[in-house]
């Protein structure tokens, strides 16, 4: 009669008679336990929304409970050095944004190298930043605002969330090509930021997408131009910076998930592989459209090569700016 146990005869009695230490050895399907996802921002924030959503879908196609921890604060690395010392084995995961990879050139002697120490899983999605207004503010155009503030110098400000974020590295630069003035006026959280924004205590403010969409369509808030090379369907009539006149602002923001070095590529292919099939579908697309995202599921090689890439854009834009993190 044929048999069909996974480990042959002859091996089976070699193990019994070994013991515990000899089974041990023997690989299980991955993953056979819980995959614990890093957060390295705070409850609430787009990462997190998404991560939990991604999280609940996972754990039903791998039929293992997935948990979510948030890890914020030190600009994101502390959750990337929690994962970046965890076990190479695939069951911690971190989600971070792109200040990942801006972090390097902001804050010296990090604990962890993101090019040595993590390995890229996925990308699971774009974002872009949007130059936002008061609703009552006279200007209309980004030219507009940049002819304000010159016809009145000294007395125009934007806010961003944070220095050394994108939004400040982004601001930075336009008010450098601009030849503006403008205060920088960093808050801890989009939502404090675009607050002021609509408040009228700032002139502007360089929000990420996600945040900013709800409170332009409330008509709380004008926008003017948005990052990228293409303009985001919510906001059809909203020009690019470079159909609005000003060059360097194409790089998108990313969300993507990284696992410790040395895990194997097989766990890495196996988990990429089941993300991107969740994002993909149309339910989870959905929402991350709503959330202001571009889906990519950019697999681990084609996401290594983009890092290093864009690395290079930000390290320039930091540098020109003397840009610091908090």
């Amino acid at each position: 009669m044929q048999e069909f146990f996974p480990v042959r005869r002859p091996v089976l009695a070699l193990l019994l008679c070994a013991g515990p230490a000899a089974w041990a050895q023997v690989p299980a399907t991955y993953p056979a336990h819980p995959i614990k996802f890093v957060v390295n921002s705070s409850a609430g924030a787009s990462v997190d929304t998404m991560t939990r959503l991604i999280g609940a879908q996972l754990s039903a196609s791998l039929k293992q409970p997935v948990v979510v921890e948030n890890r914020p604060g030190a600009s994101g690395t502390i959750g990337a050095d929690a994962v970046a010392k965890s076990s190479a084995d695939g069951y911690t995961a971190l989600v971070g944004v792109t200040s990942l990879i801006q972090t390097p050139y902001l804050i010296p002697r990090l604990p962890y190298d993101i090019f040595k120490d993590l390995s890229p899983v996925l990308m699971l999605a774009r974002g872009a930043n949007i130059v936002v207004v008061p609703a009552d503010s006279p200007v209309n155009t980004l030219q507009e605002f940049v002819s304000m503030v010159k016809a009145n110098p000294g007395k125009h400000n934007y806010g961003t969330y944070g220095n050394g974020t994108t939004a400040h590295i982004f601001g930075d630069s336009f008010n450098r090509q601009a030849g503006m003035d403008l205060v920088h006026v960093p808050f801890k959280s989009s939502s404090q930021m675009l607050a002021a924004v609509i408040g009228g205590q700032l002139s502007a403010g360089f929000p990420d997408a996600a945040s900013a969409l709800p409170q332009v369509a409330a008509g709380k808030l004008k926008a003017l131009a948005i990052t990228g090379n293409q303009r985001y369907k919510a906001i059809a009539n909203v020009p690019t910076f470079a159909e609005a006149g000003f060059k360097g602002f194409e790089l998108y923001g990313w969300y993507g998930v990284f696992v410790p070095a040395g895990t194997p590529r097989a766990n890495i292919d196996k988990l990429s592989a089941e993300i991107a099939h969740i994002v993909r579908t149309p339910e989870v697309a959905s929402r991350f459209e709503d959330l202001g995202l571009f889906v990519t599921a950019t697999g681990p090689d084609a996401f290594a090569a983009e890092m290093r890439a864009d690395s290079q854009v930000w390290g320039r834009a930091i540098r020109a700016g003397n840009i610091r993190a908090e």
